[in-house]
């Protein structure tokens, strides 16, 4: 498969299951040719920024990593200068010749916010390999100021 997929070919892989959320994929999710990724319920404050590795999964690295666990159920702010790791609410399942990659949406550049996407085995911050199964997780770091996020808010997009 060649280019960017459309929002049809985006709602047919949540229909036939190849994404997959925790709370149920909306439509004002998937725009034309990409979906918006959601947070989930907990950040974990980590000592710094790292990718899972090959073989690696990203739960395995952060019990090296986290400092402290934060609940985002009813909205927490995550502090200037801090690195944060969230899990999304989206999981992939992709089939043989597709690959995605991640970006901050624009609204995280005015927030002075570094987002990148990380997956278990990768080994680049925003590239999801081909036939990739598993969680996606956000890396948040907030760099001017500290921020208020709660569950669903939409820091980053994929493309596949």
């Amino acid at each position: 498969m060649t280019g960017v997929c459309p929002n049809q070919t985006i709602e047919a892989m949540v229909a036939t299951g190849q994404i997959t959320a925790t709370e149920p994929v909306t439509p004002a999710q998937v725009q034309p040719a990409s979906l918006d990724l959601r947070l989930g319920n907990v950040a974990y404050r980590v000592r710094a920024s790292f990718l899972a590795g090959r073989g690696r999964t990203v739960a395995e690295r952060l019990e090296e990593f986290e400092m402290h666990r934060i609940d985002l159920a009813n909205g927490a702010v995550l502090e200037k200068g801090c690195v944060y790791l969230v899990p999304l609410m989206e999981s992939l399942a992709l089939p043989a010749g597709l690959q995605a990659v991640a970006n901050a949406k624009s609204s995280t550049g005015r927030l002075d916010l570094l987002t990148r996407t990380i997956t278990d085995g990768g080994t680049e911050f925003d590239r999801i390999a081909d036939s990739y199964t598993g969680p996606l997780y956000a890396e948040i770091c907030p760099r001017s100021f500290s921020v208020l996020v709660r569950p669903g808010m939409r820091l980053n997009q994929i493309r596949f």
